[in-house]
């Protein structure tokens, strides 16, 4: 998967391709953050509409890329454990706000 990311910042949606070049649909950036020395990028499906986030489940699905040489790559198995605890810090101090 690869996706420009050039000036990224939080709430911005991206679409991403897999390995075939279909789009995989949009991508909410949610965090970004440095981990020894290199850079992560953190994704959820974007949400499109009041109504579809109604329907959301309590549960949403987070993806996290290294970002290497301006591209987002895969994480590398023995690295996902770390990055998912150093993500869980980054989220940590997040509050969702629902407007009434």
């Amino acid at each position: 998967m690869t996706e420009e990311n050039k000036d990224l910042e939080l709430g911005d949606i991206i679409t991403l391709d897999d390995e075939n070049g279909e789009p995989l649909g949009d991508f909410e950036v949610i965090a970004m953050f440095d981990l020894n020395g290199k850079e992560y990028i953190a994704l959820t499906e974007a949400i499109e509409d009041e109504e579809s986030e109604e329907e959301l489940d309590e549960e949403v699905d987070i993806f996290v890329f290294q970002v290497d040489g301006g591209e987002m790559v895969p994480l590398e198995e023995d690295e996902e454990s770390t990055v998912y605890a150093k993500l869980n810090e980054v989220l940590e101090g997040i509050e969702l706000i629902k407007e009434d």
